[in-house]
């Protein structure tokens, strides 16, 4: 019996790995496309947003230009959902439980833990995370306080929606296509890794020590975005942190006082 089982175990395992390189090839793969088609949507719609706005709303043309990465994103899913039809296997979207929004919290304050350990790590590698200083400036530096009335507005439709268009590729797409044939801390962690090399095709130009510490810091950001969603299986609660990760010194929640 035992050498019975012997065989069925390896069997399996000679199933189990051609079955688990096709899912990580067809992530990286919808990795590689929907981050060309995000880029390419950047370069286009920067210069005329900025064009149409820049002259009567400078702040908002700043903000609405950081988000045409999330355009191309948006173009891309809409693409494949339209196309496959699998709509119930790869949108999990729904009203946070009392779990999902203890997780918002976890991920808010494993966001500034992370911050923290690849600023330790960086210096190993002769790095500095000073490097990044400056970065998705503009838009980014606006801050939600410049509309001090409208800001629910404003983080509704330049944060949220944003970053649940983004969550909704890297963690209902791509991530959704490796948690089915991989160990969850796997599943994490690659995840990470896509997550952060799509990203690093921003920081290309920079050089190679801003393109590694580009890539590092995405990395730690990856690995709490993958885990929230791995834990809540909730696209909103990930969305949540991934769109307070945008705002300043806790803003919304403290930020105006």
């Amino acid at each position: 019996m035992s050498q019975i089982s012997g065989w069925f175990r390896s069997g399996r395992e000679r199933i189990d790995v051609p079955t688990r390189l096709r899912s990580f090839l067809g992530a990286f793969g919808m990795t590689v496309g929907g981050t060309v088609v995000s880029f390419v949507a950047f370069m286009l719609f920067r210069p005329v947003v900025s064009s149409l706005l820049q002259p009567s709303f400078p702040e908002l043309s700043a903000l609405v230009t950081t988000k045409g990465s999330q355009v191309g994103f948006g173009l891309f899913v809409a693409s494949y959902l339209a196309t496959t039809r699998q709509w119930r296997e790869y949108v999990h979207l729904r009203r946070p439980t009392l779990h999902g929004l203890v997780w918002v919290g976890i991920g808010k304050a494993g966001l500034t833990i992370m911050a923290a350990v690849t600023r330790r790590i960086l210096p190993i590698f002769g790095l500095s995370i000073d490097l990044l200083s400056g970065t998705g400036a503009g838009g980014m530096d606006v801050g939600l306080a410049t509309w001090p009335v409208a800001w629910p507005l404003i983080f509704g439709g330049l944060y949220l929606v944003p970053a649940l268009v983004e969550e909704q590729f890297f963690r209902g797409l791509v991530q959704g296509r490796l948690r089915d044939d991989f160990h969850p801390v796997s599943e994490v962690v690659l995840g990470a890794v896509l997550f952060a090399l799509a990203h690093g095709l921003y920081g290309l130009g920079g050089g190679p020590a801003f393109f590694a510490t580009f890539v590092i810091h995405l990395f730690g950001q990856g690995l709490v975005f993958c885990l929230v969603y791995e834990r809540t299986d909730n696209l909103l609660v990930v969305g949540l942190v991934h769109a307070m990760s945008w705002t300043d010194g806790g803003f919304p929640f403290i930020g105006w006082f």
